[in-house]
């Protein structure tokens, strides 16, 4: 179940907060091999600096079980792109981090799955 979090300072109106969390909800699943059934995607807006400046910018936090050695580097240059035609801010204001989650600390729907 990947988790894709947007932390960002972008002013957006609810609409294209979702449409870009809906990009991003098929993105991870087409380039993670996931049913877009088991994707996960949040929006947090914050007061954000990057370089001393206030402009706009982006964090994306990817948490994902049993995720791939090469994800970070098949996925960060796809999902840059994405962001960037979703919400405008160059790619060089967005970051991403990744997290491999082990089975046994993810849990859902009662269970965890290792």
């Amino acid at each position: 179940m990947p988790l894709l979090e947007v932390t960002s300072n972008l002013v957006l109106t609810e609409a294209e907060k979702m449409n870009c969390l809906q990009t991003l909800s098929k993105a991870a699943a087409e380039l993670m091999e996931k049913p877009e059934s088991v994707v996960m995607t949040a929006w947090h807006a914050a007061k954000m600096t990057f370089a001393g400046s206030e402009s706009e910018t982006i964090h994306l936090s990817i948490k994902a079980l049993r995720m791939p050695d090469d994800a970070p580097q098949r996925l960060t240059p796809e999902l840059c792109e994405r962001l960037h035609l979703a919400t405008g801010v160059q790619t060089e204001r967005i970051f991403i981090t990744y997290t491999d989650v082990a089975p046994t600390h993810w849990g859902w729907n009662g269970k965890t799955f290792g």
